[in-house]
């Protein structure tokens, strides 16, 4: 397994753990090789994920509120413990008087202290709930957009790396070419052209430690490499196919007599390669 494709599946693994989210961010900022435009969008969903995440650890606390709640203890008239010690066995007759007043009142008091502290809990509770839900929705939310992102990176390095053309927009040509096709612009400045000669097509060479160009005009197929490059007139071509989903194979009579050339292409490249040299050939 590639080392990149190694530290990829760390990240995401990182990432779906929720609480290792800077440590997934830090691998994948220095040891995976996804697209620049891409981590940073995965960097501001997991900063602010992972920042919803503390703040919802630091604020849903349990609220400790009094503010007009009677306490479990009162004071109500009566003789201290200093006067009873004094005047044991004492009862004045006012007190006898007012007993029953008083044994209503202290009932009053504690039916009062009894609905205090039902709701009590239910006002708590209520205002704990529309917190911890708010915070719910907000985590749900940029969990969903961190999954998508991640879903869509994991899907999109299980496929096959695509090759770019770095010289022409192979999206311009319209396979089969018709007989009056028009080619797009291609930007190579390595070969010197002839009078009226203009560039057809052109893309990279994968050989291996044998890199370099293949570049398709309407007079001439040039092979560019490390050794240097090997020109093929249009006009001597007797045969042009692919050997394998990568060779492309050119037999042309030459001074030395029939010669065969080998262009390794991208494979993605091979059906634009072999539409444009035919189609140059039916030109000349």
């Amino acid at each position: 397994m590639q080392k990149s494709k190694l530290f990829s599946i760390i990240t995401i693994a990182c990432f779906c753990s929720i609480v290792l989210i800077p440590v997934g961010l830090a691998l994948m900022w220095f040891m995976t090789s996804w697209k620049k435009k891409r981590k940073i969008i995965i960097t501001a969903a997991g900063t602010v994920l992972y920042s919803s995440l503390v703040a919802l650890i630091l604020l849903v606390e349990p609220s400790y509120n009094t503010g007009g709640v009677s306490l479990p203890f009162k004071y109500s008239g009566g003789e201290t413990a200093f006067e009873s010690s004094v005047n044991p066995g004492k009862s004045s007759k006012k007190d006898k008087k007012t007993a029953p007043e008083s044994d209503k009142k202290k009932k009053s008091d504690e039916n009062k202290e009894n609905t205090d502290e039902e709701r009590l809990p239910r006002s708590v509770k209520k205002q704990s709930g529309r917190t911890l839900g708010r915070s719910f929705y907000v985590f749900l939310f940029f969990l969903i957009i961190l999954i998508l992102i991640l879903w869509r990176n994991f899907h999109g390095a299980a496929k096959k790396d695509v090759y770019e053309n770095p010289y022409v927009d192979t999206n311009l040509y319209k396979l089969p070419l018709a007989e009056d096709a028009k080619t797009p612009l291609v930007h190579f400045l390595r070969l010197k052209l002839n009078p009226d000669e203009k560039i057809l097509y052109a893309t990279e060479t994968v050989q291996k430690d044998n890199e370099g160009d293949f570049v398709v005009t309407n007079q001439r197929a040039v092979i560019f490499s490390k050794t240097g490059a090997s020109e093929i007139p249009l006009s001597s071509l007797t045969a042009v196919l692919s050997v394998s989903n990568s060779v492309m194979q050119l037999t042309n009579n030459g001074e030395e007599g029939e010669q065969k050339a080998y262009v390794f292409l991208p494979e993605s490249q091979m059906k634009y390669a072999l539409a444009i040299v035919r189609w140059a050939f039916s030109k000349v």
